[in-house]
């Protein structure tokens, strides 16, 4: 994908919102999320389940990494984004699930994000086989 030359009208909203007075360089732009009309309609989905029904480019922006996360997950992607939140499991919190949607038919889970990094939008079967796999290394020693 050839670079970017200026940063999406999202990030730029992004950086106002939190008071920069300079718009993102187009580099900051590119290393949090691809310039694709994949990732944007994903993002405003995701936005308009989280934040309200018609977001603003702010709110889009929100969401720009964990779009970008995701929309490789369907190839073909699909004409329509379609986001249902779904209720939470009495283990999430212990488990650092913060969030679960299902995103066109498939589960994912918004895991908790640290001090110095961010969570991430991964499918509910990742997340389990992470489970399982990091419980056999515990009781491997």
């Amino acid at each position: 994908m050839a670079e970017i030359e200026r940063p999406c009208r999202y990030c730029i909203a992004g950086y106002r919102d939190v008071g920069e007075t300079l718009e993102p360089s187009a580099q900051a732009c590119e290393f949090a999320h691809r310039d694709d009309p994949r990732v944007y309609a994903l993002a405003r989905a995701l936005a308009s389940k989280f934040q309200q029904k018609d977001p603003t480019d702010v709110q889009v922006s929100y969401f720009l990494e964990d779009a970008d996360e995701v929309v490789d997950d369907f190839d073909p992607a699909p004409d329509r984004w379609r986001v249902r939140l779904l209720p939470e499991n009495e283990s999430d919190s212990e488990r650092d699930i913060v969030c679960r949607l299902r995103i066109n038919d498939v589960t994912y889970v918004g895991t908790e994000g640290g001090k110095d990094t961010r969570g991430q939008m991964v499918k509910l079967a990742t997340f389990r086989q992470w489970e399982r796999e990091a419980n056999q290394a515990v009781s491997r020693g």
